[in-house]
């Protein structure tokens, strides 16, 4: 991730104007995130290091060097950024990015979320993992980075985002299409929500673009080995279209291998594992499994 100043001469704040969408949902008021900034001597310890910067829009590529597609595809508003330090010379930077949605923000979280650190009590759900604190509220996802694991700078971490979790007014809860996702066995901190085929292709990818023209999905993991894709079209007759779109694609493909006999077809992956559908009204499911029976199981949970 690099870091780039905003030019001379041309303000943040001119900058957030010259590139901001519309009017604003899913948070009180219209003032910009700075907003969400703690207050100098808000943190006891640390304060500002520098002044805060913004993106907005397509600058997001400007700041982010080789990530900010994803933020794109969730649905990027605009990011915040301030570094902050302590009087023994610890740093910590701080990144409230604006989503265009509460899916949005819970989406990108999911995203970036490790699913192997610590749960954090910070906004509707947030994540510490090394010297990483993510956590999201509302339209927003907040980040937070060290650079170090010492007490010091893992204390700052928590202190600074809840310090930001004070300011951001607005809740929201996760979207409904995660209870497509069987409950027993899901490692909870697998969850994914996706937006596009740019994050499908990150979690699992089909090789294709046909027939996956989703409205949103979900991806979890089992304590088996077996992980769950749901793929949303937002109406029935949009997801049969799709399937089929999907499977011939897959019937045709040098990566996947149809096991002759079974109806709906189930195809072994290009990792040997197997990959059996259900079909749930408006949903997909995709169920991947080291045995066909095991995902033909699966996908017949999904979606229920």
């Amino acid at each position: 991730m690099k870091r780039v100043l905003v030019p001379a001469g041309l303000s943040a704040l001119a900058v957030w104007l010259a590139v901001a969408p519309g009017p604003l949902g899913g948070r009180s008021g219209q003032d910009p995130p700075k907003a969400w900034l703690p207050a100098e001597g808000a943190v006891a310890d640390w304060s500002r290091d520098g002044p805060p910067q913004e993106f907005a829009g397509e600058d997001l590529y400007a700041y982010i060097d080789g990530g900010a597609e994803i933020y794109q595809e969730y649905g990027f508003r605009r990011v915040i950024v301030q570094d902050y330090k302590n009087q023994s010379g610890k740093s910590v930077s701080l990144e409230i990015f604006e989503m265009t949605s509460p899916e949005a923000a819970y989406g990108i979280f999911t995203f970036k979320r490790s699913g192997q650190g610590k749960a954090v009590r910070l906004g509707s759900e947030g994540e510490l993992a090394d010297y990483y604190l993510n956590f999201w509220k509302g339209c927003c996802l907040v980040t937070l980075t060290g650079f170090d694991p010492g007490p010091a700078t893992l204390a700052g971490l928590q202190a600074v985002a809840a310090a930001v979790e004070a300011k951001i007014a607005d809740t929201a809860d996760p979207p409904g299409l995660i209870r497509a996702l069987p409950a027993p066995g899901l490692r909870t901190g697998s969850v994914k929500y996706l937006k596009g085929i740019l994050g499908l292709n990150n979690v699992y990818p089909f090789y294709t673009a046909r027939g996956l023209g989703f409205q949103a999905a979900v991806k979890g993991d089992y304590e088996d080995g077996s992980a769950l894709i749901v793929l949303d079209y937002g109406r029935e007759d949009a997801r049969a279209q799709a399937w089929k779109e999907l499977r011939a694609e897959l019937d045709a493909s040098q990566k996947f291998k149809r096991s002759a006999a079974d109806s709906p077809p189930v195809f072994e992956d290009p990792k040997g594992r197997f990959v059996a559908f259900a079909e749930s009204g408006r949903l997909l499911c995709a169920a991947i499994a080291p045995s066909p029976a095991a995902a033909q199981a699966l996908a017949g949970r999904a979606g229920r």
